[in-house]
Parts: C-alpha cells; sequence; structure tokens
C-alpha cells in the first residue's frame, strides 16, 4: 500500500515560521478516503509563530521553544506512532535555521517531561531515529539524536530487548562524535597483509563505502583529480583512506587501481566501530586524531582537509 501522510511536516513548518496558515488535510469519514491514503489527526494543532517575529532566526527559535507547549504529557501515557513521528519532524524542520543553544534547551526540556514515561520515551526515540538519524531523516542531528537515546538508556522500565537498537546507536555516535578520537582498527590491504589505523598526526579523510558504487566512485575521482587536494596527498600533508565496508569477493581487483598514495583495504567488522549510515559515509580526522567532520559529502571533505592542512 503507497502511504501518504495527509499532514505534511514540512509545509506545515514552513508556514509556521512564514507565518501563513497551512492547511491541514483531516478526513475522518471512511468512504471519502482515498484507500491509498493514510491520513494522521494531529496530536495537538500546530503553533504558527507570531508575526511580530520577523527574522527566521527568531521565529525559528520560538517555534523551537514553544512547538510542545499543547501537548499535554500528564494525561498522554500513549501516543499514534504515526502522528509523533509526523509532529516530530515539524519540530525538528526549524533546527536548520535556529540557534544551537535554543535547539539544545528545547529538546532538555522536552525530555525531561517525557523522561519517567517509558512508553513515551521508547516513542520519542523512534520519533527522534526516524526525523534526525535514519535513511528518510531530512536533516541528521546526532546531539539532538542522542539525547532522546540517552533518556531512553537511563529508563529502568523500558525492557532490554526494546533498548538494543538504540544501544548500539548509543555506542556508535559516542565513539564518533565531533571531536573525539574514533577507535582504531584493522583492516586486510589488498596484498592480504593487515593494516592498522591509528591517528598518526597528519590530517585524515576516511571514506567508507564499496568500489561498485556509484557515489564512492565519484568521491574517488573527486578526490584524485582535485589539484589542490591531490597536490597536499601527494606531499604528505593529507592522508587519504579507504575502506571497503562488508567486502564482496575480488574486492582486491577493484581496489589496485585506486590512486598510489592512498591507503586502501577492506573490513568486515568496522561497521561495529564506526557509524556508517551511507555509501561512501566519509570522515575528517584533524592533526590531533579527532573528528573534524562526518557523514559530510566529498566536496565539503575536501575543503575542511585542504583548509586544515594549507593552515
Amino acid at each position: 500500500m503507497k502511504i501518504q501522510i495527509a499532514i505534511t511536516a514540512l509545509s506545515l513548518a514552513a508556514a509556521a515560521m512564514s507565518g501563513v496558515p497551512a492547511m491541514a488535510q483531516t478526513q475522518t469519514d471512511g468512504a471519502a478516503i482515498d484507500r491509498d491514503v493514510l491520513v494522521i489527526d494531529p496530536l495537538f494543532e500546530y503553533p504558527l509563530a507570531p508575526d511580530s517575529i520577523l527574522t527566521l532566526q527568531d521565529r525559528s527559535d520560538w517555534l523551537l521553544e514553544h512547538f510542545w507547549d499543547s501537548m499535554n504529557f500528564k494525561e498522554k501515557t500513549t501516543v499514534d506512532q504515526n502522528a509523533l513521528n509526523d509532529a516530530f519532524r515539524v519540530f525538528v524542520t526549524p533546527l536548520r535555521f535556529g540557534s544551537a543553544d535554543v535547539a539544545l534547551a528545547s529538546t532538555d526540556r522536552l525530555v525531561t517531561q517525557i523522561a519517567k514515561n517509558p512508553t513515551l520515551s521508547l516513542q520519542f526515540a523512534k520519533a527522534a531515529e526516524e526525523a534526525l538519524y535514519g535513511p528518510r531523516a531530512e536533516i541528521w542531528n546526532d546531539g539532538i539524536y542522542l539525547k532522546f537515546v540517552d533518556n531512553l538508556m537511563a529508563n529502568k522500565q523500558v525492557k532490554k530487548e526494546r533498548k538494543a537498537r538504540y544501544e548500539r546507536h548509543q555506542k556508535l555516535l559516542k565513539a564518533t562524535q565531533h571531536g573525539t578520537v574514533p577507535p582504531e582498527f584493522d583492516y586486510v590491504m589488498p596484498d592480504g597483509k593487515t593494516a592498522h589505523y591509528h591517528p598518526n598526526g597528519v590530517i585524515t579523510v576516511i571514506e567508507f563505502g564499496d568500489p561498485d558504487c556509484d557515489d564512492c566512485r565519484f568521491a574517488k575521482l573527486k578526490m584524485d583529480t582535485d589539484v589542490t587536494f591531490s597536490g597536499l596527498v601527494d606531499r604528505g600533508r593529507i592522508n587519504v583512506l579507504f575502506v571497503a565496508v562488508d567486502p564482496e569477493e575480488g574486492w582486491e581487483q577493484k581496489l589496485k587501481g585506486y590512486p598510489e598514495k592512498w591507503h586502501v583495504g577492506a573490513s568486515e567488522s568496522v561497521g561495529d566501530l564506526y557509524d556508517i549510515r551511507t555509501s561512501p559515509t566519509i570522515y575528517v580526522i584533524d592533526r590531533e586524531g579527532k573528528v573534524a567532520a562526518k557523514n559530510i559529502d566529498v566536496t565539503s571533505a575536501m575543503r575542511i582537509a585542504s583548509a586544515a592542512a594549507q593552515y
């Protein structure tokens, strides 16, 4: 069944920030509902920023601070998960434009309101994963997502088996947060020898991917043909490490055509150590061995690494 949510999160959030009233379809007559459409009644009326607030950042901050004002957390022991997912998508849309301090403070208040409720803690973790971490998320924000995961893990009333998924996310995200030193790991080189990644005082771009992936091929081409970036690699100012994740038979031959100055190999276990969500997943590691950037596109990785290498 094709699912089309009647309450469109992005359009509602945009309307709230612009001051234009949003039209929300709520259909209760079953006979009038297209059977291919999933209609969701909102948990509450989504707020609109006052017209007196003029700038995009200020309007976004207001929404972040007041979005959940109409939600009665004391009377809600559980909610419809689809409705919560939709509301949460609207809530996080202003993260792109609001201030980080306001986003963190509003999230802390929200987490405090659900902390003692095991069901809501689990439901909000699911909604946060959908909106901030999962493949359908329009924006990734590890710091905000972790607040809901940490809250869930701290709730002793939630069964261990229901926490398992989020326990893994917590482990991977905390090990690879911005400013942390990520785990060292072994990988197998195309000649069969084992190599070990560890910080060595050189800015390093690590690409986790698949040699058959089109986006990985594009990233390889971009890094190899950019004169500034490849020049810094040739002079040893930047290291590039490509790691094939979950390698398939014949990966060794596919990596032999990679640039000579690159470090390449494969690992079947690195996915248990690093937050790897897409192919490719790219990290930039600074001279101190700390994560300078992660989950970014190849152009951004090259820019960040090149700027740091020339400093």
